[in-house]
């Protein structure tokens, strides 16, 4: 996974923020399609920054949201559970 990527989540919401103060300082409603057109904004100029200088962005630390990679090693039952002393 790119550096950058996380940062295409990061980039939406920035959008939606700066979209949503500046409907309220032009006094204009803010409606909820917006919300969806300013992520996708945010999102798809993280991206072309992301792709284009991928330096730019520090690295985010995913290791306590994504799920850990499984050892080789692990077991995994396949139909009904064992009994026990059998």
């Amino acid at each position: 996974m790119p550096v950058w990527f996380p940062w295409i989540f990061v980039g939406g919401i920035i959008f939606i923020l700066l979209s949503f103060i500046g409907s309220k300082l032009k006094q204009k409603e803010y409606q909820n399609k917006q919300f969806l057109q300013d992520f996708i904004s945010g999102a798809i100029v993280i991206g072309l920054i992301g792709v284009l200088m991928p330096d730019i962005f520090p690295t985010i630390d995913l290791s306590s949201v994504l799920p850990k990679e499984q050892d080789s090693d692990f077991e995994l039952q396949v139909g009904p559970p064992r009994l026990v002393g059998r």
